[in-house]
Protein backbone atom coordinates (compact mmCIF):
# COMPACT_ATOMS: atom_id res chain seq x y z
CA UNK A 1 0.00 0.00 0.00
CA UNK A 2 1.13 3.56 -1.20
CA UNK A 3 -0.38 6.93 0.48
CA UNK A 4 -0.26 10.07 -1.91
CA UNK A 5 -1.51 13.37 -1.94
CA UNK A 6 -3.85 13.89 -4.53
CA UNK A 7 -2.52 16.46 -6.88
CA UNK A 8 -5.61 18.10 -7.73
CA UNK A 9 -7.67 17.91 -4.55
CA UNK A 10 -4.95 17.54 -1.89
CA UNK A 11 -6.71 14.71 -0.14
CA UNK A 12 -4.93 11.96 1.17
CA UNK A 13 -5.36 8.24 -0.60
CA UNK A 14 -3.98 5.47 -0.23
CA UNK A 15 -3.54 3.07 -3.18
CA UNK A 16 -3.01 -0.79 -2.57
CA UNK A 17 -2.33 -2.30 -6.36
CA UNK A 18 0.20 -1.52 -8.98
CA UNK A 19 0.74 -3.05 -12.60
CA UNK A 20 1.34 -4.43 -15.08
CA UNK A 21 -1.98 -6.47 -14.26
CA UNK A 22 -5.64 -4.90 -13.76
CA UNK A 23 -6.65 -4.59 -10.64
CA UNK A 24 -10.38 -3.47 -10.47
CA UNK A 25 -12.81 -3.13 -7.71
CA UNK A 26 -15.80 -5.20 -7.50
CA UNK A 27 -18.65 -3.81 -9.42
CA UNK A 28 -20.82 -0.93 -7.75
CA UNK A 29 -24.02 -2.44 -7.30
CA UNK A 30 -22.77 -4.88 -4.90
CA UNK A 31 -20.99 -4.67 -1.45
CA UNK A 32 -17.16 -4.19 -1.68
CA UNK A 33 -16.11 -4.77 1.65
CA UNK A 34 -16.67 -7.53 4.24
CA UNK A 35 -19.42 -6.89 7.60
CA UNK A 36 -16.69 -5.47 10.23
CA UNK A 37 -15.33 -3.28 6.74
CA UNK A 38 -11.64 -4.55 7.56
CA UNK A 39 -11.06 -5.97 4.02
CA UNK A 40 -12.36 -4.71 0.73
CA UNK A 41 -12.40 -7.21 -2.41
CA UNK A 42 -11.12 -6.57 -5.88
CA UNK A 43 -10.64 -8.80 -9.22
CA UNK A 44 -7.09 -8.95 -10.33
CA UNK A 45 -6.35 -9.87 -14.41
CA UNK A 46 -2.99 -11.30 -14.10
CA UNK A 47 -0.92 -11.33 -17.56
CA UNK A 48 1.60 -13.92 -15.63
CA UNK A 49 -0.11 -16.92 -14.42
CA UNK A 50 2.36 -17.53 -11.47
CA UNK A 51 1.25 -14.72 -10.18
CA UNK A 52 -2.27 -15.62 -9.95
CA UNK A 53 -5.67 -14.29 -10.79
CA UNK A 54 -8.55 -14.34 -9.76
CA UNK A 55 -10.65 -12.40 -6.52
CA UNK A 56 -8.42 -11.22 -3.26
CA UNK A 57 -8.88 -9.17 -0.53
CA UNK A 58 -7.19 -6.12 0.79
CA UNK A 59 -6.86 -5.24 4.21
CA UNK A 60 -7.69 -1.93 4.73
CA UNK A 61 -5.29 -0.18 7.04
CA UNK A 62 -2.37 -2.77 6.31
CA UNK A 63 -2.95 -3.26 3.01
CA UNK A 64 -1.99 -6.67 3.24
CA UNK A 65 -3.80 -8.95 -0.45
CA UNK A 66 -5.27 -12.39 0.22
CA UNK A 67 -6.21 -14.56 -2.62
CA UNK A 68 -9.63 -15.87 -2.29
CA UNK A 69 -10.64 -17.77 -5.62
CA UNK A 70 -8.60 -17.98 -9.00
CA UNK A 71 -9.11 -17.60 -12.43
CA UNK A 72 -11.34 -20.67 -12.32
CA UNK A 73 -14.12 -18.46 -10.89
CA UNK A 74 -16.43 -15.43 -11.92
CA UNK A 75 -19.19 -13.12 -10.39
CA UNK A 76 -18.02 -12.72 -7.46
CA UNK A 77 -20.54 -10.36 -5.05
CA UNK A 78 -20.69 -9.87 -1.26
CA UNK A 79 -23.91 -10.04 0.79
CA UNK A 80 -25.61 -7.35 1.87
CA UNK A 81 -26.42 -8.32 5.66
CA UNK A 82 -23.98 -11.62 6.19
CA UNK A 83 -20.09 -11.99 5.66
CA UNK A 84 -20.68 -14.16 2.61
CA UNK A 85 -19.83 -13.92 -0.99
CA UNK A 86 -21.04 -15.88 -4.13
CA UNK A 87 -19.08 -17.03 -7.18
CA UNK A 88 -19.13 -19.52 -9.99
CA UNK A 89 -16.53 -21.97 -11.10
CA UNK A 90 -16.67 -23.01 -14.60
CA UNK A 91 -19.84 -20.61 -15.12
CA UNK A 92 -22.30 -23.18 -13.63
CA UNK A 93 -21.02 -24.22 -10.30
CA UNK A 94 -21.97 -21.79 -7.82
CA UNK A 95 -20.27 -21.59 -4.09
CA UNK A 96 -20.64 -19.10 -0.99
CA UNK A 97 -17.69 -17.99 0.50
CA UNK A 98 -17.43 -17.88 4.22
CA UNK A 99 -15.52 -13.96 4.23
CA UNK A 100 -13.61 -15.01 7.43
CA UNK A 101 -11.76 -17.87 6.48
CA UNK A 102 -12.11 -17.85 2.82
CA UNK A 103 -13.81 -21.74 3.07
CA UNK A 104 -15.96 -22.06 0.15
CA UNK A 105 -19.13 -24.68 -0.01
CA UNK A 106 -20.71 -25.67 -3.41
CA UNK A 107 -24.54 -24.66 -3.11
CA UNK A 108 -25.78 -25.18 -6.40
CA UNK A 109 -25.23 -25.42 -10.25
CA UNK A 110 -27.05 -23.03 -12.75
CA UNK A 111 -28.19 -24.21 -16.27
CA UNK A 112 -25.23 -26.16 -18.21
CA UNK A 113 -23.75 -24.41 -21.05
CA UNK A 114 -24.32 -20.90 -20.11
CA UNK A 115 -22.61 -18.21 -18.41
CA UNK A 116 -23.75 -15.11 -16.52
CA UNK A 117 -24.01 -11.55 -17.89
CA UNK A 118 -22.60 -10.06 -14.88
CA UNK A 119 -22.24 -10.79 -10.93
CA UNK A 120 -24.68 -12.74 -8.72
CA UNK A 121 -26.74 -11.07 -6.47
CA UNK A 122 -28.97 -11.95 -3.16
CA UNK A 123 -31.11 -10.99 -1.31
CA UNK A 124 -31.84 -11.31 2.97
CA UNK A 125 -33.99 -14.33 2.17
CA UNK A 126 -30.73 -15.98 0.48
CA UNK A 127 -32.37 -16.12 -3.02
CA UNK A 128 -29.85 -15.55 -5.55
CA UNK A 129 -30.47 -14.07 -9.01
CA UNK A 130 -28.77 -13.61 -12.21
CA UNK A 131 -28.35 -12.44 -16.12
CA UNK A 132 -27.54 -15.57 -17.56
CA UNK A 133 -26.77 -16.00 -21.56
CA UNK A 134 -27.76 -19.75 -22.28
CA UNK A 135 -26.53 -22.41 -24.20
CA UNK A 136 -29.20 -22.13 -26.79
CA UNK A 137 -28.18 -18.32 -26.76
CA UNK A 138 -31.25 -16.83 -25.47
CA UNK A 139 -30.92 -14.61 -22.33
CA UNK A 140 -32.57 -15.32 -18.95
CA UNK A 141 -33.19 -14.66 -15.50
CA UNK A 142 -32.15 -17.42 -13.04
CA UNK A 143 -32.70 -17.58 -9.59
CA UNK A 144 -31.39 -20.38 -6.95
CA UNK A 145 -33.01 -20.53 -3.85
CA UNK A 146 -31.31 -22.51 -0.71
CA UNK A 147 -31.56 -26.38 -0.95
CA UNK A 148 -33.18 -26.28 -4.26
CA UNK A 149 -32.37 -26.56 -8.38
CA UNK A 150 -31.72 -23.21 -9.93
CA UNK A 151 -34.99 -22.34 -12.06
CA UNK A 152 -35.13 -20.39 -14.78
CA UNK A 153 -37.99 -17.71 -14.63
CA UNK A 154 -37.60 -15.75 -17.30
CA UNK A 155 -36.47 -15.87 -21.49
CA UNK A 156 -35.77 -13.68 -23.93
CA UNK A 157 -33.85 -12.89 -26.99
CA UNK A 158 -32.64 -9.17 -25.99
CA UNK A 159 -29.47 -9.14 -24.64
CA UNK A 160 -29.83 -9.04 -20.41
CA UNK A 161 -27.61 -7.41 -18.27
CA UNK A 162 -26.69 -5.78 -14.52
CA UNK A 163 -29.42 -7.94 -12.53
CA UNK A 164 -30.21 -7.27 -9.62
CA UNK A 165 -32.39 -8.96 -7.05
CA UNK A 166 -33.70 -6.43 -4.26
CA UNK A 167 -31.93 -6.70 -1.07
CA UNK A 168 -34.96 -7.50 1.05
CA UNK A 169 -37.32 -8.43 -1.62
CA UNK A 170 -36.69 -11.99 -2.88
CA UNK A 171 -39.95 -11.48 -5.72
CA UNK A 172 -38.53 -8.72 -7.76
CA UNK A 173 -35.61 -8.73 -9.87
CA UNK A 174 -34.26 -5.39 -11.79
CA UNK A 175 -32.08 -6.01 -14.67
CA UNK A 176 -31.58 -3.99 -18.24
CA UNK A 177 -31.30 -4.63 -21.92
CA UNK A 178 -27.61 -4.16 -22.48
CA UNK A 179 -27.43 -2.37 -25.68
CA UNK A 180 -23.55 -0.76 -24.39
CA UNK A 181 -25.14 2.45 -25.19
CA UNK A 182 -28.22 3.73 -25.04
CA UNK A 183 -31.47 2.36 -24.96
CA UNK A 184 -35.44 2.81 -26.27
CA UNK A 185 -36.19 0.96 -23.02
CA UNK A 186 -33.33 0.30 -20.82
CA UNK A 187 -34.56 -0.61 -17.48
CA UNK A 188 -37.34 -3.49 -16.23
CA UNK A 189 -38.42 -4.88 -13.66
CA UNK A 190 -39.36 -8.57 -13.04
CA UNK A 191 -41.89 -10.31 -10.66
CA UNK A 192 -40.86 -14.02 -9.83
CA UNK A 193 -44.19 -14.91 -8.15
CA UNK A 194 -46.63 -14.03 -11.23
CA UNK A 195 -43.61 -13.71 -13.89
CA UNK A 196 -44.48 -10.50 -15.06
CA UNK A 197 -42.14 -8.03 -16.63
CA UNK A 198 -42.71 -4.23 -16.81
CA UNK A 199 -40.59 -1.23 -17.40
CA UNK A 200 -38.93 0.13 -14.58
CA UNK A 201 -38.05 3.69 -15.50
CA UNK A 202 -40.44 4.45 -18.48
CA UNK A 203 -38.36 6.36 -21.22
CA UNK A 204 -38.84 9.08 -23.31
CA UNK A 205 -36.95 9.19 -27.23
CA UNK A 206 -34.73 11.77 -25.75
CA UNK A 207 -33.47 10.53 -22.90
CA UNK A 208 -30.44 8.22 -21.81
CA UNK A 209 -30.78 6.29 -19.05
CA UNK A 210 -28.22 4.29 -17.57
CA UNK A 211 -25.99 2.74 -14.47
CA UNK A 212 -28.63 1.65 -11.34
CA UNK A 213 -28.18 0.32 -8.33
CA UNK A 214 -30.31 -0.78 -5.35
CA UNK A 215 -29.94 0.95 -2.04
CA UNK A 216 -29.14 -0.99 0.65
CA UNK A 217 -32.24 -1.79 2.24
CA UNK A 218 -34.09 -2.32 -0.94
CA UNK A 219 -36.44 0.69 -0.86
CA UNK A 220 -35.15 2.20 -3.60
CA UNK A 221 -33.05 2.73 -6.79
CA UNK A 222 -30.20 5.28 -8.19
CA UNK A 223 -29.70 5.85 -11.66
CA UNK A 224 -28.36 8.11 -14.32
CA UNK A 225 -29.40 10.54 -16.69
CA UNK A 226 -27.34 11.74 -19.29
CA UNK A 227 -28.40 15.17 -20.86
CA UNK A 228 -26.32 16.91 -23.55
CA UNK A 229 -23.42 18.75 -23.23
CA UNK A 230 -24.16 22.59 -22.45
CA UNK A 231 -27.92 21.43 -20.75
CA UNK A 232 -28.50 23.73 -18.23
CA UNK A 233 -30.65 22.92 -15.07
CA UNK A 234 -33.99 25.44 -15.13
CA UNK A 235 -33.64 25.24 -10.87
CA UNK A 236 -30.47 26.13 -10.40
CA UNK A 237 -28.96 27.19 -13.52
CA UNK A 238 -26.57 25.08 -13.85
CA UNK A 239 -24.58 23.28 -16.39
CA UNK A 240 -24.86 19.73 -16.06
CA UNK A 241 -24.62 16.34 -18.15
CA UNK A 242 -25.12 14.02 -15.22
CA UNK A 243 -28.38 13.87 -13.11
CA UNK A 244 -28.56 11.19 -10.18
CA UNK A 245 -32.58 9.96 -9.94
CA UNK A 246 -34.11 8.05 -7.54
CA UNK A 247 -36.76 5.73 -8.08
CA UNK A 248 -39.02 4.35 -4.93
CA UNK A 249 -39.14 0.60 -5.40
CA UNK A 250 -42.27 -0.30 -7.19
CA UNK A 251 -41.24 2.91 -10.29
CA UNK A 252 -44.07 4.64 -9.53
CA UNK A 253 -42.35 7.77 -8.11
CA UNK A 254 -38.39 9.78 -9.46
CA UNK A 255 -36.83 12.56 -8.21
CA UNK A 256 -33.71 14.36 -10.16
CA UNK A 257 -31.62 13.94 -6.63
CA UNK A 258 -28.44 15.62 -7.78
CA UNK A 259 -26.40 16.74 -10.84
CA UNK A 260 -22.97 17.65 -11.87
CA UNK A 261 -20.83 17.62 -14.82
CA UNK A 262 -19.59 14.20 -16.85
CA UNK A 263 -21.26 11.77 -13.60
CA UNK A 264 -21.64 8.15 -15.04
CA UNK A 265 -22.09 5.61 -11.96
CA UNK A 266 -23.42 6.57 -8.60
CA UNK A 267 -24.09 5.06 -5.90
CA UNK A 268 -25.71 5.73 -2.18
CA UNK A 269 -23.92 5.02 1.16
CA UNK A 270 -26.36 2.49 3.38
CA UNK A 271 -27.69 5.27 5.62
CA UNK A 272 -28.78 6.98 1.70
CA UNK A 273 -28.14 10.28 2.92
CA UNK A 274 -24.53 10.31 0.55
CA UNK A 275 -24.01 9.94 -2.82
CA UNK A 276 -20.60 8.97 -4.72
CA UNK A 277 -20.46 8.83 -8.85
CA UNK A 278 -17.36 8.67 -11.03
CA UNK A 279 -16.53 11.70 -13.27
CA UNK A 280 -15.19 10.70 -16.99
CA UNK A 281 -15.22 12.29 -19.95
CA UNK A 282 -17.82 10.92 -22.48
CA UNK A 283 -20.25 12.07 -25.18
CA UNK A 284 -17.37 14.26 -26.34
CA UNK A 285 -16.71 16.15 -23.58
CA UNK A 286 -13.28 15.35 -21.85
CA UNK A 287 -12.62 16.63 -18.32
CA UNK A 288 -10.73 15.68 -15.35
CA UNK A 289 -11.56 12.67 -14.70
CA UNK A 290 -11.73 11.18 -10.57
CA UNK A 291 -14.48 10.73 -7.89
CA UNK A 292 -17.42 13.11 -6.99
CA UNK A 293 -18.75 13.01 -3.33
CA UNK A 294 -22.54 14.45 -3.64
CA UNK A 295 -24.48 15.52 -0.21
CA UNK A 296 -28.05 14.05 -0.72
CA UNK A 297 -29.71 16.71 1.26
CA UNK A 298 -28.24 19.64 -0.27
CA UNK A 299 -27.65 18.09 -3.47
CA UNK A 300 -23.27 20.04 -2.86
CA UNK A 301 -21.18 17.94 -5.48
CA UNK A 302 -17.62 17.54 -4.97
CA UNK A 303 -14.83 16.56 -7.16
CA UNK A 304 -12.53 14.16 -3.81
CA UNK A 305 -9.87 12.69 -6.20
CA UNK A 306 -8.79 12.89 -9.40
CA UNK A 307 -7.58 10.03 -11.39
CA UNK A 308 -6.32 8.54 -14.56
CA UNK A 309 -8.34 7.71 -18.09
CA UNK A 310 -9.70 4.29 -18.18
CA UNK A 311 -8.41 2.15 -21.27
CA UNK A 312 -12.18 -0.28 -21.08
CA UNK A 313 -15.32 0.46 -19.61
CA UNK A 314 -13.97 -2.58 -16.68
CA UNK A 315 -11.27 0.18 -16.13
CA UNK A 316 -13.88 2.91 -14.60
CA UNK A 317 -13.63 3.83 -11.39
CA UNK A 318 -17.16 2.53 -9.89
CA UNK A 319 -16.63 4.24 -6.98
CA UNK A 320 -18.52 2.55 -4.07
CA UNK A 321 -18.69 2.75 -0.01
CA UNK A 322 -17.75 1.15 2.53
CA UNK A 323 -20.62 -0.36 5.03
CA UNK A 324 -19.99 2.70 7.81
CA UNK A 325 -20.21 5.15 4.79
CA UNK A 326 -16.73 7.05 5.85
CA UNK A 327 -14.84 5.54 3.26
CA UNK A 328 -14.92 5.26 -0.36
CA UNK A 329 -13.26 2.60 -2.77
CA UNK A 330 -12.47 3.38 -6.62
CA UNK A 331 -10.89 2.01 -9.31
CA UNK A 332 -7.67 4.90 -10.47
CA UNK A 333 -6.49 3.60 -13.85
CA UNK A 334 -2.45 4.10 -13.97
CA UNK A 335 -0.37 5.39 -16.41
CA UNK A 336 -1.87 2.05 -19.10
CA UNK A 337 -5.30 3.10 -18.23
CA UNK A 338 -5.36 -0.16 -15.97
CA UNK A 339 -7.44 -0.33 -12.92
CA UNK A 340 -5.51 0.12 -9.63
CA UNK A 341 -7.77 -0.19 -6.38
CA UNK A 342 -7.64 3.07 -3.91
CA UNK A 343 -9.77 4.06 -1.27
CA UNK A 344 -10.05 7.93 0.09
CA UNK A 345 -11.40 8.41 4.03
CA UNK A 346 -14.38 10.43 4.13
CA UNK A 347 -13.26 12.07 7.42
CA UNK A 348 -10.72 14.06 6.04
CA UNK A 349 -13.40 15.44 3.17
CA UNK A 350 -15.73 15.96 6.01
CA UNK A 351 -13.81 18.41 8.20
CA UNK A 352 -14.01 21.24 5.57
CA UNK A 353 -17.15 20.51 3.57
Amino acid sequence: MKIYQDPITGYEVRKYTGGPERNAKLYFTCENFSLDDRYFFFMKNSMQKELGGGCYKADVETGELIQVTNDDFRGFATDREKNIGYTCKNNTEVFAVDLSTNEMTKIGDLPKGGQITGHLTAANTGRLACSYHMANKYYALVILDPGKEAEIVYQTDYRLGHAQICPTDENLIFYIHETEGDAFQRTWMFDVKERYVRPYYVEHPSEWITHEVWSSDGSEMALMKLDPPGFVDGSKGETHTGHIIIGDKDGRHFDVAAGSTQLLHPCLSRDRKWFCADRISYLGTQIQEGVVLIERATGKAKLIASTGTCKTGADHQHPSFNRKGDMILFSNPDENGLAQVCVIDLKQVWKDW
